[in-house]
């Protein structure tokens, strides 16, 4: 399946490239959006937390990889029903 995929490719990215590689953090937001689409909100949000950190600080706050990011997880939060938490994160 598709989330299997994507998550062994992100494994072998994160050893071969690292964390901090474009196409590692976008492997890591392919998981992140198949577990959303499943439902598995929660688990998206964690994934979503963790690729923004980076991209912050490797690509900026104005970068539209980091911008996407930040849409998708307001999406993931919505998905939990944190309205007042994603309402505030995507003003």
């Amino acid at each position: 399946d598709a989330l299997a995929t994507y998550q062994e490719v992100r494994t072998i990215q994160q050893r071969v490239l690292g964390a901090d590689h474009v196409h590692t953090m976008m492997t890591t937001m392919n998981v992140a959006i198949t577990l959303s689409r499943q439902s598995k909100h929660q688990e998206s949000e964690v994934l979503l937390r963790e690729i923004l950190v980076v991209q912050l600080r490797v690509l900026g706050a104005e970068h539209p990889h980091t911008l996407n990011t930040g849409h998708n997880l307001c999406t993931a939060l919505f998905g939990q029903r944190k309205r007042g938490e994603a309402e505030a994160r995507c003003r």
